[in-house]
């Protein structure tokens, strides 16, 4: 598998992982408080179990679809909250017999956990399996299962904007930034997966490229887009371009006018007016990639004026 058609670099990966884990940690100690009623009694050590269970096969299940679901070329152009509600859906369809064997066939059935009482007083029986007891038991877990999974997924799909394109407003055209000719990626005839992403609207003259999560938030000349991938996809196939300057950031060496100093660190300033932001261990190599394109810049504290009485 080469680079350009790995989908997921590691550090991506890990902070996929990262995020999903702590959200399971704290939904796992949520639900330990609460002690929602499962239909079923156990001692707290066999109930942390089977949240822990249900709470990992529904991460995994459901992060899988999205996942599954957001590589289809035909579904990118989807607003990105609808593809979260679609994996919900059909998640909730996948985890419907699943919970089941892990509710009623192995806490009740192999453990021997005494179910609850029902709401007329009878204690409840194992549902049997079958297809009636299925689709009831996906009518009751659709609905609090893609809401639950539309609220997590939240703050990692930055607003939940459809990857399509968005127009630069007339007083960034203003400023006279003057397009480029649009760069080839490399020299074989094969254009990356990445590119292949992008909007035709967007054109193919690349600014800057930010990773977030499993996505790449794309800046040309002619506005920007969200479109699924990793930075080090960008890294690998654009390096006679570009740098990547951060761990988050990818900048075309093309539209960098300068490179300066702001607060304590080091910042590319952009054709578009944008400063993106220079780790430090990347700051000699920036200084050494562009310093015949760009002016390495210290801002001048300025002298104080004379007063008129001196």
């Amino acid at each position: 598998m080469t680079s350009a058609q790995r989908p997921l670099s590691p550090a991506n990966a890990s902070s996929i992982l990262r995020y999903l884990g702590g959200t399971g940690c704290a939904l796992w100690l949520l639900v330990m408080a609460l002690q929602p009623d499962v239909g079923f009694r156990a001692t707290g050590p066999w109930m942390g179990l089977f949240w822990l269970l249900t709470i990992g096969a529904g991460f995994t299940v459901l992060q899988s679809l999205l996942y599954f679901l957001s590589r289809r070329k035909k579904l990118q152009p989807l607003p990105l909250w609808s593809l979260v509600a679609a994996s919900g859906i059909l998640g909730s369809a996948l985890l419907t017999p699943l919970y089941w064997l892990i509710g009623d066939g192995l806490m009740q059935a192999l453990l021997g956990f005494e179910a609850t009482l029902d709401d007329e007083g009878d204690a409840g029986t194992i549902a049997g399996f079958g297809l009636s007891a299925l689709v009831r038991e996906f009518g009751d877990l659709v609905g609090p299962v893609t809401a639950a999974w539309l609220l997590i997924s939240l703050p990692r799909l930055q607003g939940l904007l459809p990857p399509v394109l968005t127009q630069r407003q007339d007083s960034d055209e203003a400023e006279g930034t003057v397009d480029i000719a649009e760069p080839t990626s490399d020299n074989s005839n094969t254009r990356p997966i990445w590119r292949e992403a992008l909007p035709k609207e967007l054109g193919d003259d690349v600014i800057a490229v930010c990773s977030e999560l499993q996505y790449l938030r794309v800046w040309t000349t002619r506005g920007s887009t969200l479109i699924l991938g990793s930075l080090q996809e960008v890294e690998d196939t654009e390096a006679l371009n570009g740098m990547r300057i951060h761990r988050s950031w990818w900048v075309h060496a093309a539209h960098v006018r300068s490179a300066r100093r702001k607060a304590d660190g080091l910042v590319c300033q952009m054709s578009d007016g944008r400063d993106i932001p220079v780790s430090r261990r990347r700051k000699a190599e920036v200084i050494e990639r562009f310093g015949d394109a760009a002016r390495y810049e210290t801002a001048a504290v300025p002298k104080p004026e004379r007063s008129k009485a001196q």
